[in-house]
């Protein structure tokens, strides 16, 4: 069996959504990144992945914004060999840790990016792309595209 033969097409894994992650998938969908920021005026942090309390002041109270989707590339691996079928119609692929305005770290795919440049430090905006029937995931692409 090949991945590019579309009758035997492997599908992407796809996320479990829960209560506590729906607002970010939801979010995604409607094209938004969502994050999570406390609500203690002496923490308001913001927040990535969907936690239940604050991890710094260890308390609860954490609500859904809208992130800028702006920020920067911290450090990236180019895939060229994938760990999921699924992804093998698009190795090679950037794959990154981005550092968003608000301050947490999310990972993505970059499209586009150039493979075998160094891209830390270099300014990304968030889109969104198919992931599967009816889910939308956030990738990354250079702020200047």
């Amino acid at each position: 069996m090949t991945t590019a033969d579309p009758t035997h097409a492997v599908l992407k894994p796809q996320p479990r959504v829960s209560e506590l992650t729906r607002p970010f998938w939801d979010g995604a969908n409607a094209g938004k990144l969502m994050i999570q920021r406390c609500t203690h005026a002496d923490c308001s942090k913001a927040v990535f992945y969907p936690r239940v309390c604050c991890p710094f002041c260890k308390r609860p109270g954490l609500a859904w914004i809208e992130a800028s989707g702006r920020g920067s590339v911290v450090s990236h691996t180019t895939v060229r060999r994938t760990h999921h079928d699924g992804f093998n119609h698009e190795a090679p692929y950037v794959f990154a840790a981005i550092e968003l305005e608000e301050g947490p770290l999310l990972y993505a795919q970059m499209p586009g990016a150039p493979l075998d440049d160094s891209l830390v430090g270099t300014a990304v905006r968030v889109d969104f792309r198919e992931h599967g029937a009816g889910r939308q995931m956030p990738v990354f692409v250079l702020a200047s595209a």
